[in-house]
């Protein structure tokens, strides 16, 4: 347990110092949530705040591509030497969650003193749940398509369905920024409830932290028909 515990702290400071390493990347990325609410917060106030989370989610999910795509080379010789799987799957997403969460609670504090808010955390509930449901988003990109280049182009894909669907379509749903629109309903105008949004983001981050851990499971599964030799 100690040893996993270990396995655990070390794969989340990792993702950490690999960001941190690339700060200039991480401030241009910054800058495009900051760029995305400033075109937009002339408009309608919930319009702004959404561009808000739009932005953060393409930056938080191009962060956490770069970062899964970082770590595939390095986590064949981790499991070589004892770690699981799920250690390194969850010590990495729990490292860019933390880094996401950092930059929601900049946002935050961005548009609460920017907007006059009926409910300020509905506008937390917005921004949080756009970066969380991010980086699983981004990590799941990172390990399925094998070049940075690709692995954006899927991303702003996404992210740019996410922007030009009329969220009242069905088919916007199966997007998994549907339930911001449910919290910022009630942060601007005080109507409906946010449960939906809560019920859908939750649901959706299950099922990309799922299929994350799933497809990092077959990528990195040992074979038992090959012996290591130390030395």
């Amino acid at each position: 347990m100690k040893k996993e515990l270990s396995f655990l702290s070390c794969t989340a400071q990792i993702a950490v110092k690999e960001l941190v390493a690339r700060r200039w990347a991480l401030v241009a990325l910054a800058m495009v949530p900051l760029a995305f609410y400033a075109a937009r917060r002339s408009d309608a106030g919930w319009q702004g705040i959404r561009m808000a989370c739009m932005g953060l989610s393409w930056a938080i999910s191009t962060v956490s591509l770069f970062s899964m795509q970082a770590a595939l080379p390095i986590e064949p010789r981790l499991r070589l030497n004892g770690a699981r799987v799920a250690t390194l799957y969850c010590g990495r997403l729990l490292g860019l969650l933390a880094v996401a969460s950092c930059a929601a609670i900049l946002y935050c504090g961005v548009v609460l003193l920017d907007q006059d808010v009926e409910s300020a955390w509905a506008v937390v509930a917005a921004l949080t749940a756009s970066v969380w449901l991010s980086v699983p988003l981004g990590m799941l990109v990172g390990r399925l398509v094998p070049r940075e280049f690709e692995g954006m182009l899927v991303l702003i894909t996404i992210v740019g369905l996410q922007t030009i669907i009329d969220p009242e379509r069905g088919s916007a749903k199966a997007l998994p920024l549907w339930g911001i629109r449910s919290f910022l309903d009630y942060a601007i105008e005080g109507r409906g409830d946010m449960s939906d949004g809560a019920i859908h983001s939750g649901a959706y981050m299950a099922l990309l932290i799922t299929c994350g851990y799933l497809a990092s499971s077959a990528t990195l599964r040992s074979r038992k028909h090959i012996v290591y030799l130390n030395g």
